[in-house]
């Protein structure tokens, strides 16, 4: 049996009555998670602190303490707050479903409910959580895993693409010089930069990526891959330029302190360097593949003065 890309995250079902709350456990265990049990909600706040479950499948009629008062008193906590909750409710009204929500309740399902409903919004709120948590909290783009996993699918599809490694040159005694503030307007810059550029065309396969710092992964169709770098590169410098004081825009350049601790002109640039991999044949069999590829070119990037973009030039 295929499990859930999801699978082995841990579940805490807060059912009272014991037969709906064994046939959950019996179809979660057979989808591969991890699944503990409570029967009341004083028990489900228990549990929470005690084994800290990736979601919680959390019944609106509970004694003790009522769903709508544990997700609200989970939600209001530090250490709680991010952990998803799929209200359960045998009723229909409206007011139900709003108040689960009002407390914080990521999803809701009314009951009876299938067994595929209750497997797909599982697997949903885990995959958004779980992207939620990864996202860059300054360019809002999603992180190295999500790279991975978007890179491997697009790979065990057969799904020609490239991927593009980019990172800027001069970023760091711009960051040093004018604070990081500043520092953080480039990097806010070059996401925006990227977004447009990527997204342009609207393929299935286009994705951004921040690994962090100034780091960053763009994944196109092959035959849009020039394209994208050349617009990539003439975007962001037009638009960099604005974020120099005037003052050494007119002068050319502002000093800096390098390594040794001496003063050092800097020019008024800062450049893109963007190692370019074509898997158009599956020459590469994983992302590992090609970021060790990408981490060659971008190196050999590096010697040239300017922006740039390197392609992989090899073929089967």
């Amino acid at each position: 049996m295929a499990l859930h890309e999801t699978a082995g995250a841990r579940i805490l079902v807060v059912e009272d009555e014991p037969n709906i709350r064994e046939i959950i456990n019996f179809n979660l265990e057979n989808w591969g998670y991890e699944v503990i049990q409570a029967e009341d909600g004083e028990r489900a706040l228990a549990l929470v602190e005690e084994r800290q479950p990736d979601l919680i499948l959390l019944d609106l009629m509970l004694p003790k303490v009522d769903g709508v008062e544990v997700c609200r008193r989970l939600k209001s906590g530090f250490l709680t707050s991010r952990i998803p909750i799929i209200m359960l409710t045998a009723r229909k009204e409206v007011t139900d479903k709003v108040a689960g929500m009002d407390a914080g309740a990521d999803d809701y399902i009314t009951k009876p409910f299938s067994r595929e409903e209750l497997e797909a919004r599982i697997k949903m709120v885990l995959k958004r959580t779980r992207s939620q948590r990864e996202r860059n909290p300054l360019t809002g783009l999603p992180g190295q895993t999500s790279i991975r996993d978007h890179v491997e699918a697009l790979v065990a599809a057969h799904e020609p693409f490239a991927l593009i490694y980019l990172d800027l040159d001069r970023f760091k005694g711009f960051n040093d010089y004018y604070g990081y503030n500043r520092g953080d307007e480039v990097i806010k810059l070059i996401a925006d930069v990227l977004v447009q550029a990527v997204g342009r065309d609207g393929s299935p396969v286009d994705f951004v990526g921040h690994i962090g710092g100034d780091d960053f992964v763009l994944v196109c169709p092959v035959a849009a891959a020039k394209d994208v770098c050349d617009r990539v590169i003439a975007d962001f410098e037009a638009r960099v330029e604005s974020l120099f004081a005037p003052e050494d825009l007119a002068r050319g350049y502002y000093i800096v302190i390098d390594r040794q601790g001496h003063k050092a002109k800097e020019s008024c640039h800062i450049y893109v360097t963007m190692a370019v991999v074509l898997n158009e044949k599956e020459l590469y069999q994983s992302y590992v593949q090609m970021v060790d590829v990408s981490t060659e070119l971008k190196k050999y990037g590096k010697t040239m003065d300017g922006s740039i973009a390197v392609f992989d030039r090899r073929r089967v």
